[in-house]
């Protein structure tokens, strides 16, 4: 028993640094080194897109090649010496070009739903290069914004390189509505439901079914949310909200005929499981048609 409380033991504390190895090493925390080499220009690093750690210290050296006159090397836009040191704080460019073969530099930035050229990351063009670029939603987003330097522009135009510059491209996520949601209801009359919901379609438009076999249509435009569900002798209908990707709200009707439809309100949360399968049609909701 003993050599079993050791052996148990020394595994518990290999699984201990493991773990704490493994945290250590999600948390180091990295930056960007962009090299932009000219023609006539040797050195270290090569031009490229290197990943360092914050803190760390990056040598470089560069040298005019035979037959060029003057080299000049840039870090981040301010002119440093022909060999030195870059402390990586973040993301860098460092250029170095011979004689007048300065290249500008394009950094593009993508959020997540935008499709579309150039790819984020550094482009480094020669001067007077006409860059052409577009950018489009992908599905399931919306409000694509593009902006150049800081000013909200169109989807797709051309950028001509006489200085450096910088293209952000951001979009936001529609609400999803497809899958399962526990929805409860409440009624004027004190009755109330609960039961699941299940969206079928896309992110606009689709069918509902309901676990207690009411069956209808749903409609979602932003974060306003309409839906019907049909019994065979009673029928309910919903208006309401998104207050978040997973929550919506609203008020709600269930009426036979117009002249005695009874107000409620009603909410709803995504589950995690899947829908159960319906109910007789004489059970929960659809008994309210004998009202």
């Amino acid at each position: 028993m003993k050599r079993n409380k050791l052996f148990t033991l020394g595994v518990i504390v290999m699984v201990a640094v493991v773990s704490a190895g493994s945290c250590k090493k999600a948390d180091v925390e990295t930056g960007t080194l962009t090299v932009i080499l000219s023609a006539g220009v040797t050195g270290v690093p090569e031009a490229g897109t290197y990943v360092e750690q914050v803190g760390d210290e990056v040598a470089y050296s560069y040298v005019l090649s035979a037959g060029y006159s003057t080299l000049t090397v840039m870090l981040d836009g301010t002119q440093v010496g022909a060999s030195g040191t870059v402390s990586i704080s973040g993301n860098h460019v460092l250029q170095a070009y011979a004689d007048g073969n300065r290249q500008y530099t394009l950094k593009v930035s993508l959020s997540a739903g935008v499709n579309g050229t150039p790819a984020a990351g550094t482009h480094a063009y020669a001067k007077g290069t006409a860059v052409p670029y577009s950018y489009s939603l992908a599905e399931g987003y919306k409000d694509l914004l593009v902006k150049l330097d800081g000013t909200e522009g169109k989807s797709s135009g051309t950028i001509t390189m006489s200085d450096d510059h910088v293209l952000s491209v951001s979009a936001t996520a529609k609400f999803n509505i497809q899958g399962a949601w526990a929805l409860s209801e409440t009624y004027n009359d004190g009755s109330k439901f609960s039961v699941t919901a299940t969206f079928t379609g896309d992110y606009a438009k689709g069918t509902i079914v309901d676990s207690d076999g009411g069956k209808g249509t749903y409609t979602v435009d932003d974060d306003d949310v309409t839906f019907t569900l049909v019994f065979p002798d009673v029928t309910y209908t919903y208006t309401g909200t998104f207050s978040a990707g997973d929550t919506m709200s609203g008020t709600c009707k269930r009426y036979k005929t117009s002249d005695n439809a009874i107000s409620g309100t009603w909410s709803a949360t995504r589950s995690a499981s899947v829908a159960a399968a319906p109910r007789a049609q004489t059970a929960g909701k659809a008994l309210q048609s004998k009202k």
